[in-house]
């Protein structure tokens, strides 16, 4: 683990040509790419990219809200938090920005299993600490 404390993930991300449709946005398919490559680097950032051989890291269920196009030129921005923990789940939040102006919203319900049987694991100790660090619980 890290010696800093875990925070919420920001970061850039790169757009391709071949994101891009007939009217200059990033096409929708490829956003859910692009808020995988987030999360990636989140659950690495907050040492929690490498599950190992012995856990399997799914996602269980993804909610995606497009709030405007996603342009190709523009800078994009990634964020990414817990939303909420649970004994064996949790959910990460992503937002993508670009110009100032979130475009797309994501929440992905994430599950850890064991690999021989396909039953979930609850959180042990370390991971439910990095998680809660990262813990911005929705409003509401």
């Amino acid at each position: 683990m890290s010696d800093s404390q875990p925070r919420p993930y920001e970061g850039v991300l790169d757009l391709r040509w071949s994101d891009m449709d007939l009217y200059g946005h990033v096409n929708n398919v490829r956003i859910l790419t692009l808020t995988e490559e987030a999360r990636v680097r989140a659950l690495k950032a907050w040492d929690e990219g490498d599950v190992g051989r012995d856990v399997m890291r799914v996602v269980r269920a993804m909610t995606t809200e497009y709030e405007r196009p996603v342009e190709y030129g523009p800078e994009l921005t990634a964020k990414v938090w817990v939303r909420a923990l649970g004994r064996t789940s949790y959910t990460l939040h992503h937002e993508l920005w670009q110009e100032g102006v979130r475009c797309v919203t994501c929440d992905a319900v994430m599950v850890h299993l064991d690999p021989e049987t396909g039953a979930p694991l609850p959180h042990d100790d370390a991971r439910r600490a990095r998680l809660q660090a990262v813990l911005v619980p929705a409003e509401g």
